[in-house]
Parts: C-alpha cells; structure tokens; sequence
C-alpha cells in the first residue's frame, strides 16, 4: 500500500512538471493563430478563428525563411566538420604513439577551460587582420570553439574500445585509412551522435558571435533575426501608418 502510494505521488508529481513545461508552448502556439485584438482582449481563450496571417507576414513580408536557412547551413557545416576533425585528432591522440601527444591533448582541453566569449576581442581582431567577415568567419570560431569538447569527448570513448579489434584488422591487411574509416567509425557513432547533437544545438542557439561577426542582412542567422524583429515590426508598422496617413 505505502509502495502504491509513492508511485501514485511520483506520477501526479511529474504530471505537474509536465504541465508546466508544456501549458506555456501550448499557450504561445495558440496565440500564435490569434489576432492581435483577441490576444489583447482575451488572451486565455481559444482563437476564435485560427488566423495563418501571423505565419504568411513572418515569412513573406519578413524573411525568416532566408535566416532559417542560414542557420541550419551553419549549424550543419559546423557540426559535420567538427565532428570530422575531431575524429581524426581524437584517433592521432588516442591510439598513435607521438612526442607531442598528451601536449597537444592539454592544449586542446585548455579550450574548454577558457570561455569563447571572453575572446571576443582577440578573436574580432584576429578576423579583421585576416579579412575574414561573415558567415566564414562564424563558421570557422563556431568549429574551433567545439572541438576541444569534441575530442574528449571521443578520446574518453576510443580508450574503451578494445585494441584486439584494430589488431585483428591490420592482421587481415587493413591500411591506417580502412582501419579508420571501417573499423573505429562505426565504433563511434554514440559519441559521435553526441557530439552532433550538442554541436548543432550549440551553433543554432548562438547569438553573442552572430551579433559581432555578421554585418550583412542576407548572412544573418534565425536567432539574430528574432533578437531583432521587435524593432523591425515596429519600423514597417511605423511606415505602414505613415503611409496611410499620407
């Protein structure tokens, strides 16, 4: 009976939890078909007619489309190339047998120690003296500031892979490349699922570098438009009224 008890507690407890994470998305998705009168007027009821005007002005009259795009190219190229990168230096550090090893592993942990965002400076000037603006720019701070995580993260992982498997491989005739390519990136794939994971989110969500280092309209990202668009819809509606008037 006590047993039962606890678990009934447990599921009305994460049913609230559920609740209140969800019942503000479901609130903003319902205002989202609203018009402006109706949020105004009564927010906490149903729409009276589910409006698309919201989505069909967001996307024609405000290209959100051209800084979604943006996004999802920056977010994929970063995380494809961090995780291509990182495999090989995790495989270099991990297996192969060189001086400079563990100091190149010390080094790239040191980016994870240093926050990107107190390098802000050096790393606006270093971009002006190499004339390197917009989306290569972001896309480049975006890669180096995720692969230090990204090599731990697959290091870790490589020591547990046992190296009867790689042995057996080059027994059968396998080059470094077939032993990479065939035998230790499949082997990877939870870590590297994690670290896509976490990369493209990471790189999506930025904002600081996209405010710094975009300064044309046609290169910036989703996240840099939404910071934004308060101001822009109140410079179109603004025009919009000056219009009329006239």
């Amino acid at each position: 009976m006590k047993k039962k008890m606890i678990n009934i507690l447990r599921y009305f407890f994460f049913a609230f939890l559920l609740l209140a994470v969800a019942f503000p998305v479901l609130f903003i998705f319902l205002s989202s078909f609203k018009t402006t009168e109706e949020i105004y007027g009564n927010p906490w009821a149903l729409p009276q007619i589910f409006s698309l005007d919201s989505y069909i002005a967001v996307f024609t009259e405000y290209g959100i489309l051209r800084n979604l795009i943006n996004s999802v190219i920056y977010s994929l190229i970063t995380c494809i190339v961090t995780v291509v990168v990182s495999a090989m230096a995790s495989y270099a550090i991990a297996r192969m047998r060189w001086k400079l090893s563990k100091l190149c592993m010390t080094y790239l942990l040191m980016g994870i120690m240093i926050p990107i965002h107190s390098l802000l400076v050096p790393l606006y000037i270093s971009v002006s003296r190499l004339h390197i603006t917009n989306a290569l720019a972001l896309v480049l701070i975006y890669i180096a500031g995720a692969i230090p995580t990204a090599v731990f993260i697959m290091t870790g992982y490589l020591q547990l892979i046992p190296l009867e498997l790689e042995e057996a491989a080059v027994i059968d005739g396998a080059s470094i490349g077939q032993l990479f390519y065939k035998v230790i990136m499949p082997l990877l794939k939870p870590s590297i699922a994690t670290i896509g994971i976490i990369t493209f989110l990471n790189a999506w969500n930025d904002l600081m570098m996209g405010l710094i280092f975009l300064t044309k309209e046609k290169s910036k990202t989703i996240q840099l438009f939404i910071s934004q668009f308060r101001s822009v819809y109140k410079e179109l509606h603004a025009d919009h009224e000056t219009g009329a008037a006239d």
